[in-house]
């Protein structure tokens, strides 16, 4: 009875309490160092006034840990004769620091490492900052190649309650990969292992900070060489060792040893999907691309899942899950696979929201999306709507967010956006065997809006570019406009007015003009068709004086009128450097006397590339072909200015640029009206942003339209480099003429070289 009476009376206290109003409220640091009343009382919820809630005051202690100032925080609540609470929060602060350290850094100065320390100097110890910086030091390091390198701290006392910081540093050796060495494998050779893996010996690892030890990646490694194997059967692959051995040579480089058991293949058995309710199991097995009998290849087996994931994702399955389910039988040597289907919950989008976007209008980034409010939540469409406002090149990032809704069945998409800075202003310089040496002056706006100047004509989604450019063979002035959306419609409005002045060995030409086109995509994101008009003024001039009337003809102005179209379609993924895809592209001319040309003529031009990748795009073989023809009309030929040349860094390797071309009767060049380029390409990676290419080149240019015969043939050797900030890459081949057509022309090993802007 008296132990219920007590238990009574307490919680009477505990609620008399708890009930009670605070009528003193106050913080009691036990420290040196004092925060600001002002600046605690925001992290708390409890105030004068109130009534006292001991849930609430554990939540205030909870948020002042948080705020990383205090190493200790309690609360004392006093109940007093009126029936308040007195609440005084009693705080430890953390020690400040006085001075950050470093102890052991022998290749990187304090200069260097304090960059990458977030711990403050002057405010208290932040456990989760300094952590960081422990974990920031070491990526440092590893983005220097020393992988093996370690990171602690040790507090020191200091002067007034003060500590300094030192983070303790053992750099330990740049480990470099020697040999990499395979037992136990027959199926792939060791250079197709080599291929597959990270970890593995440089030619320029003494020159450079490659062909280093990443641990890793070792592990990683492990997985890259098993997926080979699952994608061959060998469903009970599996490395029995790995083994990182330094040389006895040299203690900078050790040996990689991956032990393995290869197992034997296992052939595919029956063939289940279960748990779907939405489709038929007909239905869904023509997107399993696995078939009983075949050879098991684990790749094969997750592009099926993902087709009957993308099937159900384009209904709005969000959370739909394809998990196989292995049954191996070692004794028959096969493996059945269920495909198991975890359907989830259907949903529609509810709303799109965009951030982020301080600048770029609202409208700009909606007519981009592939998916809206009412739309079904498809995976492939938040995903291409991602790439669509990437591809834009208004933002340097873009994120997507799949969030919950008020209805069950609904989700929004977030999306956020950050933005690229809008104006840029450059400053280069080129260097080719085409162009000479040139210096070029650009300002650009990605992000142009013409008709907002409240706005600094930014945030509209048109681009704007004024380009000089001065060189010893090439000068010009470029202004290009553009308007991705004109009249809110997905049709591209292109201006470019120009002023472009060329030296050839022959002749010189000046080039005014303007030219305007409308591109429309059809079908798909893929292919489009433009409609262009183009006015110029050619200047012939400074014609070579053994030129034959053939060409002197056309000293002067000459003005040029013309109508195109053009169709194209291009699926690489990248345009300074694809690893996949095609490019396809057909154009047509026409520039007739009656629409104010001075000498009609027409164009037909088709080119065309394809790019395919090996060993995860390690390797990758380019082949492409152009095919042009240019005439006059009845029965004349095209003027010397719009005929074909070959040779250079461009066209042709192992010719000089504009020397394969025919000659007039005084031995002049002329230019061809039928041109053939066929070229070819197999690139592979050498260091970082450098790769090797060899190439063949073939091609020829011949006297008349639709006129064909020999062909020359240029074979070589390249370097990619791919820089920061530069229009294209870096270009150096050597080149062979090993088939010579051209008259008088001498065979010889040619330098070509392409550096800086592209013009």
């Amino acid at each position: 009875m008296n132990k219920h009476i007590s238990s009574f009376l307490l919680l009477a206290t505990a609620i008399s309490l708890s009930a009670a109003n605070i009528s003193e409220l106050k913080f009691k640091q036990n420290s040196s160092i004092q925060i600001p009343h002002e600046q605690l009382l925001l992290h708390i919820q409890q105030r004068v006034g109130v009534t006292h809630d001991p849930k609430m005051v554990n939540e205030d202690i909870k948020r002042l840990f948080k705020t990383g100032n205090f190493q200790d925080v309690k609360a004392e609540s006093i109940n007093k004769d009126d029936g308040t609470v007195a609440l005084t929060y009693i705080l430890t602060s953390k020690p400040r620091v006085a001075k950050v350290k470093f102890q052991g850094n022998a290749k990187y100065n304090n200069h260097d490492l304090y960059k990458e320390v977030t711990v403050v100097e002057g405010l208290a110890l932040d456990d989760a900052k300094l952590q960081q910086s422990m974990n920031n030091l070491v990526k440092f390091y590893r983005s220097k190649g020393y992988n093996d390198a370690t990171v602690n701290f040790q507090i020191e006392k200091g002067k007034n309650e003060e500590i300094n910081v030192i983070f303790i540093i053992d750099e330990k050796l740049r480990l470099k990969v020697n040999n990499v060495h395979f037992e136990g494998n027959t199926i792939f050779s060791n250079l197709k292992l080599k291929f597959a893996i990270q970890n593995k010996w440089s030619p320029l690892s003494g020159l450079f900070e490659v062909g280093l030890l990443n641990r890793d990646e070792l592990e990683l490694d492990k997985a890259r060489i098993r997926e080979l194997y699952w994608n061959k059967g060998y469903l009970d692959f599996e490395v029995k060792e790995l083994k990182v051995v330094p040389n006895e040579d040299d203690p900078e480089f050790v040996d990689i040893f991956f032990v393995i058991d290869e197992g034997k293949p296992y052939k595919v058995g029956d063939l289940h999907i279960s748990g779907n309710t939405v489709y038929q199991s007909e239905d869904l097995s023509n997107f399993v691309i696995l078939k009983k009998d075949d050879v098991f290849n684990f790749q094969n087996e997750q592009d099926s899942c993902k087709g009957i994931a993308a099937l159900y994702e384009e209904l709005g399955y969000a959370d739909v899950v394809c998990e196989p389910v292995r049954r191996s039988n070692y004794e028959t040597g096969t493996v059945d696979i269920d495909f198991v289907i975890k359907e989830g919950r259907k949903y529609t989008v509810r709303d799109v929201i965009i951030s982020g976007n301080t600048v770029t209008k609202d409208k700009v980034i909606r007519r981009e999306l592939a998916i809206q409010p009412g739309d079904p939540v498809d995976r492939n469409r938040i995903e291409a709507t991602q790439s669509r406002l990437m591809g834009m090149g208004y933002f340097d990032e873009v994120k997507t967010l799949v969030t919950n809704a008020e209805s069950i069945a609904e989700k929004d998409i977030n999306i956020q956006v950050q933005e690229k800075d809008m104006f840029n202003f450059r400053i280069g310089a080129g260097f080719s065997d085409s162009n000479s040496l040139m210096g070029m002056a650009e300002i650009s706006n990605n992000n142009f809006d013409l008709l907002d100047p409240w706005n600094w004509f930014t945030g509209g989604g048109q681009r704007l570019r004024i380009q000089g450019v001065v060189g010893i063979e090439r000068m010009g002035f470029n202004v290009d406009f553009s308007e991705p959306w004109l009249f809110d419609m997905p049709l591209k409005l292109d201006i470019n007015g120009y002023m472009n002045q060329s030296e050839y060995d022959d002749w010189d030409e000046d080039r005014v003009g303007v030219r305007t086109s409308l591109t429309r995509r059809i079908f798909d994101d893929f292919t489009s068709v433009s409609v262009a008009y183009k006015f110029e003024n050619v200047d012939v001039k400074h014609i070579n004086s053994h030129a034959s009337k053939e060409i002197t003809q056309y000293r002067g102005d000459n003005l040029v009128s013309q109508f195109s179209i053009m169709l194209d379609r291009d699926t690489r993924d990248s345009l300074m450097m694809p690893t996949s895809g095609y490019n396809i592209n057909l154009l047509g001319a026409f520039a007739p006397d009656f629409i104010g040309s001075t000498n009609g003529f027409y164009r037909t031009e088709l080119k065309g590339s394809i790019y395919y990748p090996l060993f995860d795009k390690a390797i990758v073989l380019m082949a492409g072909a152009r095919l042009g023809v240019v005439g006059g009309f009845d029965g004349k030929d095209a003027p010397i200015f719009e005929r074909y040349f070959l040779g250079g860094g461009d066209s042709l390797r192992g010719f000089e640029y504009r020397k394969v071309s025919p000659k007039d009767p005084n031995g002049v060049r002329k230019g061809g009206q039928t041109m053939l380029l066929v070229t070819s390409e197999i690139s592979h990676p050498i260091w970082d942003f450098i790769r090797g290419a060899v190439f063949v080149d073939i091609g020829n240019t011949w006297s008349d339209s639709w006129e064909f015969g020999a062909v020359n043939i240029g074979v070589g050797y390249g370097l990619r480099i791919v820089l920061p900030y530069l229009n294209a890459p870096i270009k150096l081949d050597l080149a062979y003429p090993v088939l010579n057509e051209e008259k008088g022309y001498k065979s010889k090993l040619r330098f070509h070289f392409n550096m800086g802007f592209t013009f």
